[in-house]
């Protein structure tokens, strides 16, 4: 009996322990699938690497550096309510390059020193100067008959690059349209109008006359003449924001034309730029302009005698491209766009002045205010 006592006490013992070790695991195993939750910690690096993208997008665009080294004259073009970009150096010194007013007044874009500008008539001293470089090489003259480089042009035999040149062919305006040309096209519609009068005998201005001299660029030169302008005069002088026709719209600060009518400033229709074509097919900025003319009266682009020859009047005081009077200048107009380029006889001024609002101000007249009032300072 004493056996079966002992067996008795002996299983309970081992039931009571497999009940302990079985309870008090699962008690120790529903205490590891308990959520452990915790506070969000900031990470301090984190936080630093979110601020320089949040910068980004604050950060303004750094527009281009401006220069006003004389309050006075500054004041003088604010004065005049001149919209545009001028530029005007004496003696290499460079006093105002600076836009004023607006580029694009429905967006609120300023003008500014790099702001860019279609030249109008501007263009054609650029052409000339083309002609020019072609003369000074020896692959034409400018007494050659216009029918050695076009043979079917009416009275082709009558007409000189001189003429052409200095607007005194007769040739007639031609009509600038909306529609795209090719240069082919351009030169038949041109050669089908009559002559106002005897070439040589009189004056008008006329664009057709630097549509056919920019077509016997390319006939001589053998290139197309954006690719011969770019290669000889913009990479020459330096010119980095210039460019043709529709291209404009491309560059980084373009302006956008206005005319005031009625009362109220409206953007006008612009003909096609092929139908420009070397008479006002291309654009530039102030900046670009100076360079350019310092180029030229420093016979970088040209010889000083084609230089000499250039700005000689033949009638109404015009050379080629340029007015020669008190100084040398050209001025040019668009629609929306109203422009004047200057330098003075002996090179030591050049006031460069592109607005682009085409009829609120009298660029000559300012031209000369700023002439007067540069002869009163070093």
């Amino acid at each position: 009996m004493k056996y079966s006592y002992k067996v008795f006490i002996c299983n309970w013992t081992i039931i009571l322990l497999f009940f302990l070790i079985y309870y008090g695991y699962k008690k120790i195993s529903s205490m590891d699938q308990v959520p452990v939750v915790t506070k969000p910690v900031k990470t301090e690096t984190q936080e630093i690497s979110k601020e320089p993208n949040e910068k980004k997008t604050e950060t303004l665009e750094i527009l281009p550096q401006e220069v006003i080294n004389n309050t006075e004259l500054d004041e003088l073009l604010k004065s005049k309510n001149f919209n545009g970009t001028a530029v005007i150096v004496k003696n290499g010194n460079i006093i105002i390059n600076k836009g004023y007013g607006m580029a694009n007044q429905e967006q609120q874009i300023p003008n500014n020193s790099q702001t860019s500008y279609y030249l109008g008539s501007l263009t054609k001293a650029i052409v000339a100067t083309a002609i020019m470089q072609l003369k000074d090489q020896q692959k034409l003259q400018v007494d050659d008959e216009i029918a050695k480089y076009i043979p079917n042009f009416p009275r082709g035999n009558e007409i000189t690059l001189k003429h052409l040149l200095t607007h005194t062919s007769g040739i007639p305006e031609h009509d600038e349209g909306e529609e795209q040309i090719s240069h082919d096209e351009l030169i038949k519609k041109i050669s089908k109008q009559k002559l106002l009068f005897t070439p040589g005998s009189k004056w008008s201005y006329s664009d057709s006359n630097y549509a056919i001299l920019a077509y016997i660029l390319e006939k001589v030169s053998g290139k197309n003449s954006e690719v011969y302008i770019k290669e000889n005069i913009f990479d020459v002088a330096g010119m980095k924001h210039s460019g043709f026709g529709e291209k404009f719209i491309q560059e980084k600060y373009p302006s956008t034309g206005y005319k005031i009518k009625d009362g109220t400033v409206k953007t006008p229709t612009l003909p096609h730029m092929s139908q420009l074509f070397g008479s006002g097919d291309i654009y530039t900025t102030a900046h670009d302009l100076y360079l350019f003319d310092e180029a030229l009266y420093t016979s970088k682009l040209i010889s000083k005698e084609s230089f000499t020859e250039m700005v000689t009047p033949v009638k109404k005081n015009y050379g080629y491209g340029w007015y020669a009077e008190s100084s040398y200048s050209a001025h040019g107009v668009m629609p929306g766009w109203n422009l004047l380029n200057s330098f003075n006889r002996n090179g030591s001024v050049y006031v460069v002045l592109l607005s682009n609002i085409q009829n609120n101000l009298n660029l000559g007249s300012l031209n000369n205010d700023i002439y007067i009032f540069l002869q009163n300072i070093a």
